[in-house]
């Protein structure tokens, strides 16, 4: 079983370079925060590079579940059939249909957390990085750990992009400060490794060892792997470093 953690860590963390080098949107590092969301990653960006075309042929697939979700929608269109259908289509990769049925759930719900952060991801997915920070301003600033503090991801992600790559860092740091989490001082390595601020990176990456190995029993249980990864990243560091 520990064999089975460490490999799959690996492939984890290969395609968290994998998505740095390709610069993917900001959707598919959400993704890979989910379980098996590695697996999700290798199979829809990853895999064609080995000229693997993933899924049945047309003609043999199910209908996408935005078909059903479509007409419930149409049906009945309440708050919650369209952020439903809102989210479906920014999985299948239509953002900007995924915008309209956000704005559409917020004339009826004004100022949602919900529908705002949808929002602000599909604006971010559309690279309309101004819109982004806008809509997803609102929502840090009214709740800045609002979904385990990925909005506010979500915003760094928008400002780095923008070009406002101080502001995204003082941002970052500021979650840093506020979560003590170490998952996001790995965040903070990425995007430092991001900007070539290698130097920076080590040392973030050396305090969240350190804040891990002072944690109780329990804790270093549940963050155990996000320290192998910390591991495994200022390691690579250290050897490109000596090359």
């Amino acid at each position: 079983m520990a064999i089975f953690g460490y490999l799959t860590l690996a492939f984890k963390v290969w395609m968290f370079v994998d998505a740095l080098r390709r610069r993917v949107p900001f959707f598919w590092y959400l993704v890979l925060t989910f379980p098996f969301g590695e697996v999700i990653y290798f199979a829809a960006v990853k895999a064609r590079d080995f000229g693997v075309r993933p899924g049945a042929p047309e003609e043999e697939r199910k209908p996408s579940p935005v078909v059903r979700l479509e007409r419930v929608a149409e049906e009945s269109p309440s708050f919650h059939n369209r952020t439903q259908l809102a989210w479906a289509l920014m999985e299948e990769k239509q953002p900007e249909r995924a915008q309209h049925y956000f704005e559409l759930a917020l004339t009826t719900h004004p100022g949602d957390r919900e529908a705002l952060f949808g929002l602000g991801l599909s604006k971010l997915e559309q690279e309309d990085y101004a819109a982004a920070i806008a809509t997803l301003t609102e929502l840090v600033d009214e709740s800045f750990s609002y979904e385990d503090y990925d909005a506010a991801l979500g915003l760094v992600e928008a400002l780095y992009q923008d070009g406002q790559k101080e502001g995204a860092f003082e941002l970052l740091e500021r979650i840093v400060r506020t979560s003590h989490r170490i998952e996001h001082l790995v965040a903070l390595a990425r995007y430092q490794m991001r900007a070539e601020r290698r130097d920076e990176a080590r040392v973030t990456l050396e305090r969240a060892i350190e804040d891990f190995e002072a944690q109780s029993e329990f804790l270093r249980r549940r963050n155990g792997a996000v320290a192998t990864e910390a591991r495994q990243m200022l390691r690579a560091l250290t050897e490109e470093h000596e090359e």
